[in-house]
């Protein structure tokens, strides 16, 4: 019996540290050192687990467990990212998108909610080896950056980062957290298209239940990188 104790608990450990969660905002500045300052903390912090929901739950928008976060200041044309907690070692895309909360609305209280995000950063899929985690080039890496649109027009803004993990073909782990930034010396573009957090993906959109061991074309969900 306590053989099979023992067996239990190991399998939960290895189950902890098989996922991982990004609780630090990076900037030009540097990257946080302290968990969740500048990244509102997912539901399941200790766990590491990912959105239980699949792809049309409404906690595929931020996965907030409602924590208060600071927000945190980048210039236009600066680098803004998120690091996670461990190396992500599951084959599939980071992505990022940023929303811009409307005027006069604390950015600490806005839940990012309607058509109001924009894609800033996909990553492109490997020219094979989809399977492979080293394939990709999120693979075992722990920061991820893009560099903010010099015309993106200054205010509060949610950034949001998601990996698509396709190891376990039709049902996808999908790890999503959103941090608060404030953009400076921004311009007078127009971010676009915007979608919502649900909604942009379906729950058999193809970019999310892809079968990596099957051959084919991987084309990453959801609509095209603003650039400005």
């Amino acid at each position: 019996m306590l053989g099979v104790n023992v067996a239990l608990f190991l399998a939960g450990v290895a189950q902890v540290h098989a996922h991982y969660h990004f609780p630090y905002l990076i900037t030009s500045s540097g990257k946080d050192t302290v968990k969740w300052k500048h990244v509102r903390q997912v539901k399941n912090p200790e766990s590491n687990d990912f959105v239980s929901g699949g792809p049309t739950s409404p906690d595929i928008r931020c996965y907030s467990n409602g924590k208060k976060a600071e927000t945190a200041t980048v210039a236009a044309g600066g680098t803004l990212g998120i690091g996670a907690s461990q190396g992500v070692f599951h084959p599939g895309p980071i992505q990022f998108y940023m929303a811009k909360a409307p005027d006069g609305v604390d950015i600490a209280n806005w839940d990012g909610a309607g058509n109001v995000w924009f894609k800033t950063y996909s990553e492109k899929p490997p020219a094979s080896r989809l399977g492979e985690t080293a394939a990709w080039s999120s693979g075992n890496k722990q920061d991820f950056t893009f560099t903010v649109p010099k015309n993106t027009p200054s205010g509060d803004y949610l950034v949001r980062i998601e990996h698509i993990a396709l190891h376990n073909t039709g049902k996808p782990q999908i790890y999503v957290a959103c941090g608060q930034v404030k953009v400076t010396g921004g311009g007078n573009g127009t971010p676009g298209p915007l979608v919502a957090f649900p909604g942009v993906y379906a729950a058999n959109d193809p970019g999310v239940v892809f079968n990596l061991y099957g051959g084919g074309v991987y084309k990453t969900p959801g609509p095209a990188v603003w650039t400005g």
